[in-house]
C-alpha cells in the first residue's frame, strides 16, 4: 500500500481533534443540563463524537502502519453504534417535559454550528482526498455531522414552536 499523502495525514489527525472538541464540548453541556431533554441530547452526542474519535483513530492507526484498512469497516464500527431507539427516546422524551431555558437554547445554536463546521470541513477532506477510503470515510462523517445538525435543528424547531414540530413530525411518519 502506497503511503498516504500530507493533506489526508493532516486531514485525519484535524478529524480526531475536531470530534475530540465536540466531545468535551457535548459531554460538559450534557453535564450542566443534567437529566433534562437538553441533557439527554448532548448526552446522545458526545457518544456520536466519542464513537466517531475510537473509530477515526483506528482507521488512522492502520492506515499510517501501512496495513489494510478499510473505510467499509469503520463505517460499519461507527454505524454499530448508532441506535435509531437513541434518537427516537430523544425526542419521547421532549413530549414530556417543558422546553429548557435560553442557556440550552444558546448550547443548542452552538452545537448546529460546530456541526455545520463539522460538515464542511469533512466535504473539503473528501473532495481533496486521494485514497479511495480515506474519500470513503470522509464522505460518510459528512452524513454524520448532518444527521447531528439535523438532531439539534429538530430540538430547535420543537422549543420555538412544539405545536408545528409534532405537526411536521407526524406528516414524516404518514409519509413515510
Amino acid at each position: 500500500m502506497s503511503k498516504m499523502n500530507l493533506p489526508e495525514k493532516e486531514a485525519l489527525s484535524a478529524a480526531i481533534e475536531m470530534e475530540k472538541k465536540g466531545y468535551d464540548f457535548f459531554q460538559k453541556t450534557a453535564d450542566k443540563t443534567g437529566k433534562s431533554p437538553a441533557g439527554e441530547v448532548f448526552d446522545f452526542l458526545a457518544a456520536e463524537e466519542l464513537n466517531h474519535i475510537k473509530a477515526i483513530e483506528s482507521f488512522n492507526r492502520e492506515y499510517l502502519a501501512g496495513g489494510k484498512v478499510s473505510a467499509e469497516r469503520t463505517i460499519e464500527a461507527l454505524k454499530a453504534g448508532k441506535p435509531k431507539k437513541a434518537i427516537e427516546q430523544l425526542f419521547k422524551d421532549l413530549t414530556e417535559s417543558t422546553p429548557v431555558g435560553g442557556g440550552d437554547l444558546d448550547a443548542y445554536k452552538f452545537a448546529m454550528d460546530f456541526e455545520r463546521k463539522g460538515e464542511a470541513f469533512y466535504r473539503k477532506a473528501e473532495a481533496s482526498a486521494s485514497d479511495p477510503n480515506a474519500k470513503k470515510l470522509f464522505g460518510f462523517l459528512v452524513g454524520e455531522e448532518r444527521k447531528h445538525f439535523k438532531i439539534v435543528e429538530a430540538c430547535l424547531a420543537y422549543f420555538d414552536n412544539p405545536e408545528e414540530f409534532f405537526h411536521q413530525r407526524e406528516g414524516w411518519h404518514l409519509e413515510a
